[in-house]
């Protein structure tokens, strides 16, 4: 299947789920990040701010800055590229390109100073692929977050046997979702 197909009905199955099951599955979501040893072992984390229906991971930003860790999210810089922002807290956050949660202003951190990225995707496959919304931002992000953990966080129906995969597409290490991490084979 093309990917531009599977990218359809994977965002139409996302976008179907109701308020609560986002809600009920992020909060799981986040406990099983939360109490991950790719979580406690990481100083600088790299997350993302939730649009529409995906994993809401709010609340492990927060614990992460009660934590003392360093917290960075995505910040859209061209049509093509994103980098790393220190994330301080949610307010002043500001609507940005496609209507995502921005931060203002905040320190550029460099991608292989990461530790962790918490790797939002449209959908994801157990050997690690990833299908985006189709920009190509996290490839080119991740190309240069060398040093980072890379963990896959979406919910079980979501899950694919398989994805269609392009030589510059980057795997995750990992995956989280409602019901466990688990490592990518």
């Amino acid at each position: 299947m093309m990917k531009q197909q599977l990218r359809k009905e994977l965002k139409s199955l996302r976008n179907q789920l109701s308020t609560a099951q986002v809600e009920a599955w992020s909060q799981k979501i986040c406990t099983n990040i939360l109490t991950a040893p790719q979580y406690s072992q990481a100083y600088v984390i790299f997350g993302y701010l939730a649009f529409g229906n995906e994993p809401n991971i709010d609340a492990v930003l927060q614990q992460a800055l009660l934590d003392g860790k360093i917290v960075c999210v995505p910040q859209i810089l061209s049509a093509t590229e994103i980098c790393a922002v220190r994330f301080s807290g949610f307010d002043g956050l500001q609507a940005g390109p496609y209507g995502i949660r921005s931060v203002c202003a905040g320190d550029v951190i460099e991608p292989q100073q990461l530790e962790l990225v918490l790797v939002p995707g449209v959908g994801f496959a157990q050997n690690g692929s990833r299908l985006g919304m189709g920009a190509g931002y996290y490839d080119r992000f991740l190309a240069q977050a060398g040093n980072a953990v890379l963990l896959g966080v979406t919910y079980n129906a979501l899950l694919r046997a398989e994805l269609p995969v392009e030589p510059y597409d980057r795997p995750v290490q990992y995956i989280v979702t409602e019901t466990n991490v688990t490592p990518c084979g």
